[in-house]
């Protein structure tokens, strides 16, 4: 455990005064190798309590509060019991706020009121960062409430080279973390983004933005493993879930989707020297007028990097532009892309899409998909006759450019020749 901790905080010029936080941790966390199983125990009723309220809070929905967060947060991280950081009813603006570790015991953030984002005063790329704590419980029927809608013209949009604007949740070199209960609203950028973090249990949460808000993602991962993301809606102006780099063993079940980009493993392939990804399970989820559905993509002139072992099963869609597809010419940049591809299946696909091609794969010319099964796909075509919704020039079925692929049990469309 840490011997000492530093806090810097220093007045930001911004028009709004909102203050800037560092918190510089020091010492060495030894991690106990405890599983999800072990975290389902927490409670945010036992052990010590810590209420915003109580170290200066104002819930009035105007007055900055992070020091009161950053005050209660240092009580709750030196518990030597399991203690819990309380935000009662009430509504509290905060500029950013990290919650940095290692703690001395376990720790639950419980959230009952509505957090309001200030609209500036952003020096790192996040709102609320939890970092190199275990054993986190976040937790409540509350509410992140990113204020986007104050930065989203002037946010990245599609570009290619640009900064984005604070993710709302980031969670960074953590172990055994749980999320359920909470809604995050109108996200700067991502809604969560999880960074080589391992053992989490996301389930039961509302991530909410209009369709047309950019850079909105429901959960980003990054070098994470052994993640469970289940039963919560999500309706986001981006993917609902984007597996990136290094991130394996991710299981996705019971998710509602729409609207947004469907469920994406990737981009993958932007950066030099990407760790693979593998071991991804999406199942029994629902894709509502989604601007994709089920979708691999990978940058073309990427280096090289695998991803495989990944199964898309049981999935409803209604009204689904893009239902399955895999992308290998993604991004701006030209060349093959050197991201290897294999072992997929899609299985048991119902419902409707606006596409007349079901099944778009793309591959990469230099490195062909390989072992790509699709069984059992019934989409309807509900799409406006005449019309091309997709970009491939209106041909019914299947596009299968560059990849080994196998049809099996019953389709709803011309699938590609053998």
């Amino acid at each position: 455990m840490a011997n000492g901790r530093r806090l810097l905080a220093k007045e930001n010029d911004s028009k709004v005064g909102s203050l800037i936080l560092m918190a510089v941790v020091f010492g060495s966390c030894v991690a106990d190798g405890e599983n999800l199983g072990g975290r389902r125990g927490l409670s945010a009723n036992s052990g010590a309590v810590f209420d915003i309220t109580k170290f200066g809070a104002v819930g009035d929905g105007a007055t900055n509060t992070f020091k009161a967060f950053l005050k209660a947060w240092i009580q709750t991280c030196d518990s030597p019991v399991p203690a819990t950081l309380l935000v009662p009813a009430g509504q509290y603006l905060a500029g950013p706020v990290i919650f940095a570790g290692p703690c001395k015991s376990r720790v639950t953030v419980e959230v009952q009121g509505t957090i309001i984002a200030t609209t500036s005063g952003y020096a790192t790329p996040e709102w609320f960062l939890f970092e190199r704590v275990n054993d986190v419980l976040l937790t409540g029927t509350g509410t992140f409430h990113g204020k986007g809608e104050d930065i989203w013209k002037e946010g990245c949009g599609k570009k290619t080279n640009c900064n984005l604007p604070p993710t709302s949740l980031k969670f960074r070199n953590m172990k055994n973390l749980e999320v359920s209960g909470i809604t995050s609203v109108n996200s700067k950028a991502f809604h969560m983004f999880l960074v080589k973090t391992e053992f989490v249990n996301i389930h039961n949460i509302k991530l909410l933005a209009p369709a047309e808000s950019p850079n909105t993602d429901g959960i980003h991962l990054s070098n994470a493993d052994h993640i469970s993301i289940t039963n919560s809606k999500m309706a986001t102006g981006d993917d609902c879930v984007s597996i990136g780099r290094g991130s394996n063993n991710v299981t996705i079940q019971g998710i509602i989707c729409g609207p947004g980009h469907g469920i994406s493993i990737g981009s993958l392939g932007k950066y030099k020297n990407e760790e693979d990804v593998s071991g991804i399970h999406v199942s029994n989820c629902t894709m509502i007028e989604t601007d994709n559905g089920l979708r691999i993509k990978t940058w073309g002139g990427s280096g090289p990097s695998k991803a495989a072992d990944i199964k898309f099963e049981n999935i409803q869609m209604q009204s689904v532009k893009n239902p399955i597809i895999i992308d290998q010419n993604y991004g701006s940049r030209g060349g093959d892309s050197q991201v290897a591809v294999s072992d997929v299946l899609f299985s048991n696909i119902r419902g409707t899409t606006i596409t007349q091609n079901v099944v778009q794969l793309n591959c990469s010319k230099s490195i062909p998909c390989a072992g790509i099964n699709v069984v059992d796909v019934n989409l309807n075509y509900v799409g406006k006759k005449g019309k091309k919704f997709e970009a491939s020039g209106g041909l019914v079925g299947s596009i299968c450019d560059n990849a080994r692929v196998v049809f099996g049990g019953q389709h709803s469309f011309q699938t590609c020749a053998k």
